[in-house]
């Protein structure tokens, strides 16, 4: 079940960086590290979301996935797209970016790779955290039709 923008944004969806700074927070996440070591890192994210990506990453870290880079906030237009990416609304987070490319009509977009099974750090379709994200109403870009985007994981779908 993902949410409509609308629904986080009651008075109007922020149409700069600016005015999208009194929805986000910062917040601390627990991740296994790229050696798997258990640690801590920050992402910026909207505050009705928090603390859903703090369980998350804890159902992320417990299952032994390994993160070498995580990203969350960013105000910018989408990939292949004239769009604004979701990530500008604080309600979108990639994952491992390298090792799970966004790819489109055959072509890569972003990152360079995805080999689930074969890479560590390449997420796994139904595998742990494609369910952690989904079992608190997220969706999985690796789930699109038209593009793939493996390392990416939104609330709205986008």
């Amino acid at each position: 079940m993902s949410a409509d923008l609308k629904d986080l944004f009651p008075n109007g969806v922020p149409t700069s960086a600016a005015e999208m700074q009194q929805y986000l927070t910062t917040i601390t996440i627990d991740i296994n590290n790229a050696q798997g070591k258990k640690t801590t890192t920050q992402i910026t994210v909207h505050k009705k979301v928090a603390e859903d990506v703090k369980a998350i990453f804890r159902d992320i870290q417990a299952s032994g996935f390994k993160i070498k880079s995580v990203g969350g906030y960013s105000w910018r237009g989408a990939a292949a797209s004239n769009n604004r990416s979701h990530h500008s609304y604080g309600v979108a987070i990639d994952i491992n970016p390298n090792e799970n490319y966004m790819i489109k009509n055959g072509k890569i977009i972003s990152g360079s790779f995805w080999r689930p099974g074969q890479n560590e750090f390449s997420i796994t379709p139904g595998g742990p955290v494609v369910n952690a994200f989904a079992r608190r109403g997220w969706s999985w870009g690796g789930n699109w039709k038209s593009s793939k985007d493996y390392m990416h994981f939104s609330l709205t779908g986008h």
